[in-house]
């Protein structure tokens, strides 16, 4: 009896503790009026960020079509490009670690070419260390974080277009 009192008063400890240091679970991003209808221009619909986009912007309540028209949004993709940087060099002067870098620029236009959203420079960034011994294991650790990035990618991308419709207030 004693024992199950405990648990309540823990669970209900933990329970305010939570609600008092402002956790909340993430909303779906919600897109501003003017991108309903949305063209993705300068990124190859076959790549990992065309299909990411084509799949997260319909969630945020838009709808990704094909031809420019009139109360079309056109996001253009200027830079979109991976980059490793060596971070440091071990004494036998070969590579141990290094920077995964993932940069985008985009900018957001109505169907007139006025600006929705000027242009954005976003760069994420993973670091990861190298061991010769692990070939294999790097390679893999590689491709997770490459995938990793780009999912961050397309979330910083949709708070950007979100972020839209908080400044027009």
């Amino acid at each position: 009896m004693i024992h199950r009192r405990i648990a309540y008063a823990f669970v209900a400890v933990l329970a305010l503790a939570l609600a008092g240091c402002g956790f909340h679970l993430r909303k779906e991003v919600q897109l501003p009026q003017g991108m309903q209808r949305i063209h993705v221009d300068g990124v190859d619909p076959n790549s990992t960020l065309g299909k990411d986009l084509a799949k997260a912007l319909p969630r945020a309540g838009a709808a990704v079509v094909d031809k420019v028209e009139d109360g079309v949004a056109i996001m253009k993709f200027t830079a979109n490009a991976f980059t490793t940087d060596v971070l440091s060099v071990s004494g036998a002067a070969r590579a141990n670690e290094y920077s995964l870098r993932y940069h985008v620029e985009f900018l957001v236009e109505n169907a007139a070419g006025t600006a929705l959203l000027p242009k954005q420079t976003i760069e994420l960034t993973r670091e990861f260390t190298f061991d010769s011994s692990q070939a294999l294991g790097v390679a893999a650790q590689t491709d997770l974080l490459t995938k990793e990035l780009q999912r961050d990618m397309v979330q910083t991308i949709l708070r950007r277009l979100e972020a839209i419709s908080h400044s027009a207030h």
